[in-house]
């Protein structure tokens, strides 16, 4: 069964929100109300601390779901959730999901699959403890494999360099590195991968 048509089954009767950049979309300690899935855009989750800092989690893009951990747990919200840039969702009640989930064995199952995608994604296996080459390698692969093309748009320098740890302009010089080894087309925030072969070479050396 098409993965999109039975998303679309549950979230089609939804409402459509549209968030801008920098717009919170979820707050940590809130209480479980809705589940959200990306139509476009990107959004970026984090946990918040008391001191004022924060641990980046991961970013979510189109197709992906904010919010269903707490709405299945019956629990707060675990994370902040942050649109990227301007994004897209559908939105359903958090009753309505765990029933079309409930009447579904394949949902039940694509759900899994994609909390298991989510903890062993890229950003958080830790890619701060790859070099800066071989850590954008994967991340940028990772993330085109959401996208569903060889293109991530709308994400700035400064999330990129936050997700791997590093300055901007650290992120600037790897960059420009796969760009010189012909991996990569980069106007800014447009990238695109030009040979995903080198992109998973360095992907998986050590450099």
């Amino acid at each position: 069964m098409d993965i999109e048509h039975c998303w679309e089954k549950v979230f089609g009767p939804g409402r459509s929100l549209t968030y801008r950049k920098g717009q919170p979309m979820i707050l940590k300690g809130s209480p479980r109300g809705s589940v959200l899935r990306v139509v476009e855009g990107w959004a970026l989750v984090t946990d918040p601390h008391p001191d004022g800092s924060r641990t980046f989690l991961e970013l979510r893009g189109r197709g992906q779901l904010l919010g269903e951990t707490s709405v299945l747990s019956g629990g707060r919200r675990n994370a902040d959730v942050t649109a990227v840039c301007r994004t897209t969702v559908r939105v359903v009640d958090g009753d309505r999901f765990i029933a079309e989930l409930r009447r579904n064995d394949v949902l039940v199952g694509m759900l899994l699959r994609a909390q298991e995608m989510h903890r062993t994604a890229n950003m958080r296996a830790g890619l701060r403890s790859f070099g800066v080459v071989h850590g954008l390698s994967r991340l940028l692969l990772d993330l085109a494999g959401t996208a569903g093309e060889p293109l991530v748009e709308g994400i700035p320098q400064k999330v990129l360099a936050y997700a791997l740890g590093v300055t901007p302009r650290t992120l600037y010089e790897a960059v420009a590195e796969l760009e010189r080894r012909g991996a990569l087309s980069t106007r800014w925030p447009v990238i695109g991968i030009t040979d995903e072969a080198v992109l998973r070479q360095l992907a998986h050396s050590d450099e």
